[in-house]
């Protein structure tokens, strides 16, 4: 097996750490919002409107990521990426309050592109680099990013009280310039030949083609797996966004509401964690099943569920969706190979751009427990989406 300079690839994954972690500030936007609102003298869903367009972004971003990549080196695409990132912080620190709608394309504009350019290096960088354990090696970069707005948090609340809103977008565009720096000096591709006769044992199997993107498109599994990424959003988001409003009827105390935050933040995390690194032992097919499985019994207990056992409900539809999330680029590169998981994987996110828009529309459409209702649909349509998906073998590994 040749593992050439191999022994290098812990340090790199242990900064792609660092970089994800630190890449997650943005999820404190909801600390940041009273600032906005009070700084632009907008309410308060007008000041959510950046961040929404930042996630829509995103997904775009995620795929330029891996589009650049084909083109140019991992140090010129993460340049990029980091610029944009820090262009979107710096510029909306100094916009006039008569200018919010700007922030429409400096927050979500630049700093959306930017991150998911950055997000896709990292992320498709992983399995390369761990050919033999790519869900360890995804859970770990991914449970960090979960981690981020849990770590930053105390420091973003201790900035915005004491510098306001301008001086606080300027610290975290200074942070993600620093980040920027790290990312681009450690970040590299693995040696040619790197592992390149590694095909793994059990019930994971790696293919040893390099699939191009126009191949993919016509796999059942492509789409298929694109099919999980939907089927992976709606439980997760619906309860997420209305978690505290939804509990008011079900005995969820200000004290219980607070301690289900929490946990389900830790959730996520966990589930970035340790559903992918079992999906080493138990197969890709296996873990997204258990995922499934367990965001259909959240949906089930959900509709009786009052008190504690609605914190825990939570707790398991986070649980899931973090493990969900960090599958799906183990299972894109063991299927595809990793020349060109980058763009493969931006291409899959189709769907969970797609399953978020759909359980938003779902919720107003229908209201709350009838979304609910197809949320926990989706999650059974998920499992036989699984049990469709060809095996590693058949599929050409």
């Amino acid at each position: 097996m040749n593992q050439g300079n191999g022994s290098n690839r812990w340090t790199i994954l242990f900064f792609g750490m660092i970089c994800m972690l630190i890449m997650g500030v943005c999820y404190t936007y909801s600390l940041f919002q009273p600032y906005i609102m009070q700084h632009f003298n907008v309410d308060s869903p007008t000041a959510s409107l950046p961040f929404t367009i930042f996630i829509a972004v995103f997904c775009i971003g995620n795929f330029v990521g891996g589009r650049m990549q084909q083109k140019y080196s991992i140090k010129g695409t993460l340049v990029v990426g980091y610029v944009l990132m820090v262009l979107g912080w710096l510029i909306s620190a100094y916009l006039p309050a008569c200018m919010f709608s700007a922030m429409y394309i400096t927050f979500g504009g630049l700093f959306g592109i930017g991150d998911g350019i950055v997000y896709n290096v990292i992320v498709s960088l992983m399995p390369k680099w761990f050919v033999d354990r790519k869900g360890l090696a995804s859970g770990l970069t991914l449970a960090m990013l979960g981690m981020s707005a849990t770590v930053f948090s105390p420091f973003v609340s201790g900035w915005l009280k004491a510098y306001g809103y301008t001086i606080s977008f300027l610290i975290v565009a200074a942070i993600y310039a620093g980040v920027g720096v790290l990312g681009t000096i450690t970040m590299k591709l693995p040696p040619a030949g790197f592992m390149s006769d590694y095909v793994g044992t059990g019930p994971v199997v790696t293919s040893k083609k390099q699939y191009e993107v126009s191949e993919v498109l016509r796999l059942k599994e492509f789409w298929i797996i694109m099919g999980l990424y939907f089927c992976a959003v709606p439980a997760y988001l619906l309860l997420s966004a209305i978690f505290v409003s939804y509990g008011a009827d079900r005995g969820l105390t200000p004290a219980l509401a607070t301690l289900g935050v929490s946990v389900a933040s830790m959730c996520q995390v966990g589930g970035r964690f340790l559903i992918p690194t079992i999906s080493d032992k138990i197969g890709r097919k296996a873990a997204f099943a258990l995922s499934f499985l367990i965001t259909a019994g959240g949906v089930a207990l959900l509709s009786i569920a009052t008190g504690t056992l609605y914190v825990t409900c939570f707790g398991l539809l986070s649980f899931s969706f973090g493990g969900c999330q960090a599958c799906f680029a183990p299972i894109a590169a063991d299927r595809f190979g990793t020349k060109n998981v980058g763009t493969i994987l931006s291409l899959t996110m189709i769907g969970f751009g797609t399953g978020s828009i759909a359980s938003s529309i779902a919720a107003k459409m229908l209201g709350t427990a009838a979304a609910f209702t197809c949320a926990g649909t989706v999650a059974v349509i998920g499992i036989l989406l699984v049990l469709a998906l060809p095996s590693a073998r058949k599929a050409g590994a």
